[in-house]
């Protein structure tokens, strides 16, 4: 029997996770993004698939802690380590992407570092996606972090519903 899941697939999650005190807590993440999905996510049976946050500063108990909430939420967090996340999202996403994306030519560096950082964190969101996909399920990807995951889901999963939305404006 094939599915009817929503999969919603982007950099940050309806949660973020913060390391205090010893301790992993969640707290509901901002933006226009999270708050517009979450009423998607809570009504349908699918799955929200992203980067909790700063959980890569937890110790391996409390990362798996955190896990099993976010499982029990029906999020699937993908963890990366502090370097990537410096290389891929605050590098070349926020220093290169979005200042294209804005028409702020003046501010995007001329050298791309960071580039194999973010074609490696599409390529493992890539690999959970397809993990969790089902026949029937409707993949939504979201935002610039994440522009090279569609084509990366395409040659993955040929017969796979894709969309994607860009959440900023794209340059002429």
């Amino acid at each position: 029997m094939a599915s009817e899941r929503l999969l919603i697939v982007s950099n940050r999650l309806p949660v973020t996770a913060q390391v205090a005190d010893g301790r992993v807590t969640l707290r509901p993440s901002s933006g226009g993004l999270a708050t517009g999905l979450t009423p998607w996510h809570e009504s349908s049976n699918g799955l929200w698939i992203g980067w909790p946050g700063v959980a890569h500063d937890a110790e391996p108990g409390q990362r798996a802690a955190l896990d099993r909430e976010l499982t029990a939420r029906r999020i699937v967090p993908l963890h990366f380590d502090s370097d990537v996340v410096q290389r891929h999202y605050h590098g070349f996403a926020n220093r290169v992407l979005w200042p294209l994306c804005h028409y702020l030519i003046d501010r995007v560096p001329v050298d791309a570092t960071g580039w194999e950082a973010y074609r490696q964190a599409n390529a493992a969101f890539a690999e959970v996606v397809a993990y969790h996909y089902r026949p029937g399920d409707t993949i939504w990807v979201h935002d610039y972090q994440l522009m090279l995951l569609p084509a990366m889901l395409r040659d993955r999963l040929p017969e796979a519903r894709i969309g994607f939305f860009l959440h900023v404006p794209f340059p002429s």
